[in-house]
């Protein structure tokens, strides 16, 4: 548009929009694109090589060889099909090194954005329901046009142990049991969803001893490996962050994805049009080595230009946006374009294959923009979408701020209003069924449409053992394809959902194993350097988002949008049945929220994404409000409730000094009532009686608060689900993940660690409460006196907790130090420090005061331990401690609200 913004975003959002009247050969958004992927890979735009008219078919201009290393089975590519391949050459025992493009926070391709898998099965399985025959999956592909029936026979029959095969490496799926989930007999869906299955199949590569490298580039392929003959090593020009060089390799995999992300050559084969594509997986799928292949002898496979297409919201990123961007609900309303007028029938689709068949509609025409209007009531109808609908009274200002023609849409509108007042049928039909009514009652709104191309269909042909046919005849003996590389060679124009990581895990472990045999006991000479490598360091803790709320609200409406975490843990089913969001939705699920970090790795949209979701530090930061209770300061709440601490813990021993004798308070007798004889027993049962109380009160009106803020959807109680909450708090089950394998980083699963040291903290505390319990039940029944003999119960108590509460704090601190500090928020890591410092100084004293009551140092380790624990009464209400009570009150809510939703299944 000649305002330079997209239609229909009029507000700070507003970005370039995409020009759709170019020529077919030139696209003037390609320096924007090299900005983009210069920033993903942490570097600046002038170290990305100048591309020729050679270079977009796999050679870079002015490239030299560099020195040679030898290489047993190299795979090209990150993604599921390469990461399959890899494991499995590695498996049967051949060296293997792995190469991509991307950098480290990109690695895995497309996979990134996947979320479940294809699998045949004769019987039921834990994550998939029912049987799926292999004669079902072909009579699938059958149906979507499969041009290769031998191979749609290969693929079928692969997946019959696929998803085995993936667990046993190490990648999770999703229970059906759990209910979380679609029924389906069909697929199988990951744990965390794609980002997850990425990280771990790379630690599994990574611990099978396959080298991996980031940020290498190949550059140009041996002409060799296009020959039949072709019987010695192929050679690979490759650009490293280090410089040139040339891999030897005695196989190749090629598995480095189609050219979604290259809009120049998507518009030499569909037009002009192309320019205005979202790019929905990485930006890095520019298929330069695939095209080489192409134009060098490889026989090719699959439409060229043809690509898995879907309808995106227009605001989102043009690049790597994933399933968030998808758009949805043109069935409940109407779609036109510039000039405000409908062009194809809104209800004609309204299954899942709805999303597919507006991307291809959207695509097939000359200008692929496009605005779904809908009324009051569609919006409502709406799944949470990533960016709110722009909204208007009246269709004419509506048409203003989207840039569409007023006077079309009105025309559109009246038509519409006239057919269903009994007047004649529309130029273009609309059907209405229960699936597909018409909703454009005013309120009206819009969302703004365009394609988004997930993948490439068009490759190279390739035979039952994954080898590069070549269009001469014969196959390339060395050189392998497998996953996007050769969707042409399996998949027709249809799709089927789950079956690209199907084809990748299927042709990736068939190529994996042929290139073992091939590379046989070959070394590979390549050795890791930290720049190849390119993993992130942990990053200071993140700054503090201006409004928590605002923040929390929209990092969970990513969330939602998305879906694929639903199984990690309690708080993304409860946020899915709360789309408003609201406050009181949101401290509710901050309190859910254990803090264990595993959705930040295993999401896709994590920083340095554009996105930028980072949902344990929004949750940590909403936390932190509700503590604060709007009474400290935001910045400095920690430091405030330090200086009370501090005061109570000095303050009480220099009060001794000035108020008590010194014969008495330095006094070396011991025995019953020598504490009483520094501090007097009313004075320490009133004081304790007015600090705990008056913290108790206030901790208890608080969480009543917190629970009618936060009512959500209906519930269930009953003595089964007070139960549940009680087990879940008293185990701290969600500290292990609640479900499934548990927490994990990108590293693999984080252990028990972290849940043995709360639990020893938690108990300590809760036998030294006891030790105080019985302390006064012997004053009060037994007429026994402090201090108390070592062996009695009191003494005992207190000292296994406060031996177990240091051991546990101790636990903490040292994975604190080893944590990864980006999923952690700095007014959270303020609040921890101070908790675990008030508790350390708490125990640390008590038994200090055990040791040496008997000495001249009882009556001031007396008064600073009292002090110590004043302060923690005082601090309690608004401080960390009372965590625990925030999140028992928010598990018997979820409690009741399981309950709730099963009855509701049932």
């Amino acid at each position: 548009r000649p305002s330079g913004r997209v239609p229909g975003c009029t507000g700070p959002a507003a970005r370039p929009a995409p020009s759709i009247a170019l020529p077919a050969r030139r696209n003037p958004r390609a320096p924007f694109v090299a900005l983009r992927i210069a920033r993903f890979c942490g570097r600046g735009a002038g170290a990305l090589p100048r591309l020729d008219g050679a270079a977009r078919t796999g050679r870079v201009s002015g490239l030299a060889h560099g020195p040679r290393v030898r290489a047993g089975v190299l795979v090209v590519g990150s993604g599921f099909a390469g990461l399959c391949a890899a494991i499995e050459a590695r498996l049967a025992g051949a060296s293997v090194t792995l190469i991509d493009a991307a950098p480290f926070h990109l690695r895995g391709g497309n996979a990134r954005h996947s979320r479940n898998i294809r699998l045949a099965h004769d019987a039921e399985t834990p994550w998939q329901r029912a049987c799926y025959p292999v004669e079902d999956l072909l009579g699938d592909l059958t149906r979507i046009g499969a041009p290769d029936p031998a191979l749609a026979a290969v693929l079928a029959n692969g997946s019959a142990d696929l998803g085995e095969w993936l667990a046993a490496q190490g990648v999770a799926f999703e229970p059906w049991a759990d209910g979380n989930l679609p029924w389906s007999r069909r697929t199988a869906f990951f744990r965390g969803g794609g980002q997850a299955l990425v990280n771990a199949l790379c630690r599994r590569a990574e611990r099978l001893g396959v080298e991996m490298r980031y940020g290498w580039r190949v550059g140009a392929l041996d002409p060799a490996a296009l020959r039949p003959e072709a019987g010695k090593p192929l050679r690979i020009d490759v650009e490293t962050p280090e410089g040139t060089t040339t891999i030897e390799a005695a196989a190749v995999v090629l598995a480095c994805g189609g050219y979604g992300a290259d809009r120049e050559r998507l518009a030499t084969h569909v037009g002009p049009a192309a320019h205005g594509f979202a790019n929905r997986g990485t930006p890095f799928q520019r298929g330069e080595t695939l095209l080489w292949l192409t134009e060098n002898g490889a026989a090719a496979a699959g439409r060229p230009g043809g690509g898995h297409m879907v309808a995106v919201d227009a605001r989102a990123p043009l690049d790597d946006a994933g399933i968030v961007s998808r758009a949805d609900g043109m069935h409940l309303g109407i779609v036109v374009d510039v000039a405000g007028r409908r062009f194809t029938d809104e209800g004609a689709e309204a299954g899942p294959a709805r999303y597919s068949h507006w991307g291809h509609v959207l695509a097939g025409r000359d200008d692929p923009r496009a605005w779904l209007v809908l009324g009051a009531d569609g919006v409502r109808a709406l799944p949470p979408m990533l960016y709110p609908p722009i909204t208007a009274e009246a269709p004419e200002t509506l048409a203003r701020l989207c840039g569409i023609d007023t006077a079309g849409l009105r025309e559109s509108l009246t038509e519409l209003e006239f057919h269903l007042a009994g007047g004649p049928r529309p130029g273009v039909p609309r059907t209405r069924s229960d699936a597909a009514p018409l909703l454009l009652a005013p309120p009206f709104a819009a969302i703004p449409l365009h394609p988004g191309l997930g993948f490439t269909r068009h490759g190279v042909l390739v035979d039952a053992t994954a080898r590069v046919r070549l269009a001469g005849g014969g196959v390339s003996p060395r050189l392998f394809a497998a996953g996007a590389t050769m969707f042409g060679a399996v998949l027709g124009e249809g799709y089927l959902s789950g079956l690209a990581l199907t084809i990748g895990g299927v042709f990736g472990r068939i190529a994996g194993r042929q290139a073992a045999q091939i590379a046989g006991s070959v070394h590979s000479e390549i050795r890791v350097t930290a720049c190849s490598r390119q993993i992130p360091p942990s990053a200071p803790a993140s700054v503090p988002a201006t409004d928590p709320v605002a923040e929390a609200r929209r990092a969970l409406n990513v969330c939602n949008t998305c879906g694929f975490c639903t199984g990690l843990c309690d708080v993304f089913p409860a946020a899915q049945l709360r789309a408003a969001l609201t406050a009181g939705d949101l401290r509710h699920l901050a309190h859910l929220c254990h803090d264990c970090r595993s959705c930040h790795d295993d999401c896709q949209y994590a920083p340095p994404h554009d996105f930028a979701v980072n949902l344990p530090v929004a949750l940590a930061e909403m936390r932190a409000e509700e503590y604060r209770a709007g009474v400290l300061p935001r910045g400095s709440a920690a430091a405030w409730l330090a200086v009370v601490y501090a005061l109570c813990f000095v303050g009480l021993p220099l009060a001794a000094l000035l108020l008590v004798p010194p014969q008495a308070l330095f006094s070396a007798r011991g025995g019953e009532g020598s504490f009483y004889a520094v501090i007097p027993h009313g004075v320490m049962a009133a004081g304790a009686g007015l600090a705990f109380g008056a913290a108790g009160l206030i901790l208890a009106l608080r969480i009543w608060l917190f629970w009618r803020a936060g009512r959500g959807p209906d519930t269930h109680h009953s003595p089964h689900t007070v139960a549940r909450a009680l087990s879940d708090v008293l185990t701290l089950r969600n500290l292990g993940g609640g479900k499934g394998p548990g927490c994990e980083t990108r590293e693999g699963p984080v252990g028990p660690t972290r849940r043995w040291a709360h639990h020893l903290v938690a108990y300590g505390f809760g036998l030294t409460f006891l030790a105080t319990i019985a302390g006064a039940a012997k004053h009060h029944f037994f007429d026994q006196l402090a201090p108390y003999p070592v062996l009695s119960l009191p003494v005992a108590l207190g000292t296994l907790g406060g031996i177990a509460m240091l051991a546990g704090l101790a636990g903490l601190e040292a994975r604190r130090l080893r944590a990864d500090r980006r999923p952690a928020a700095r007014r959270m890591e303020s609040a921890d420090r101070f908790t675990r410092a008030s508790l350390a100084i708490v125990a640390a004293s008590g038994l200090a005061l055990l040791a040496l009551r008997d000495t001249a140092a009882m009556g001031l380790l007396l008064a600073l331990h009292l002090g110590s624990v004043l302060g923690l009464a005082l601090t309690l209400p608004f401080g960390k401690l009372s965590h625990g009570a925030y999140r028992a009150a928010a598990l018997l809510r979820h409690s009741g609200e399981r309950a709730a939703r099963a009855a509701t299944r049932d």
